[in-house]
């Protein structure tokens, strides 16, 4: 893992990924101001499932992050969740909740993004609340969006465990 400093050819970029897509010129500016870059190699993990101790968010500038999840009724094997690429958030949960991730995530490729902290969030809510409120909207949205995904993945695994070959439960 490398830090950098956040280039104007990457705010530019930040300023149309869906995360910023309600802000105004003028939140952006501010938002940008407060992340930080990091570059993974490709194979780097990025955060892990159940560590406590990195709760922020993830901006996907460059490259494929893949998100799995250890489950225990699975026998303790990884399942893969999702691949977060450019533009793509990560680390929603726990950015929002404070507590655990409940899954990992690795670098599938060499990986720029850009880092928001919890502390910066909670400086967006204190002193630009249109921010926060913007950030908090989309990330809703984001984890709705994943939780889709997974049920359509388990109703997926359903149907091939139990030899249901349409969507009318027909075998």
């Amino acid at each position: 893992m490398e830090n950098f400093n956040i280039s104007v050819k990457d705010i530019s970029a930040i300023a149309s990924f869906p995360l910023c897509s309600a802000m105004t010129s003028e939140d952006i500016k501010i938002f940008v101001r407060h992340l930080v870059g990091v570059q993974y190699a490709s194979g780097e993990v990025i955060f892990s499932q159940g560590q406590q101790e990195n709760d922020n968010l993830y901006i996907v500038l460059e490259g494929k992050v893949a998100i799995t999840a250890t489950l225990e009724d699975l026998g303790n094997n990884a399942v893969a969740v999702s691949v977060q690429e450019r533009g793509d958030v990560a680390g929603i949960l726990s950015f929002i909740d404070g507590r655990p991730h409940k899954a990992s995530a690795k670098a599938q490729t060499p990986v720029t993004m850009a880092i928001v902290s919890r502390q910066d969030y909670q400086h967006f809510k204190d002193f630009h609340p249109s921010i926060a409120a913007n950030m908090l909207q989309y990330l809703i949205i984001a984890a709705d969006d994943l939780v889709c995904e997974l049920l359509r993945k388990l109703s997926e695994s359903q149907a091939y465990m139990y030899g249901v070959t349409s969507a009318q439960g027909k075998t």
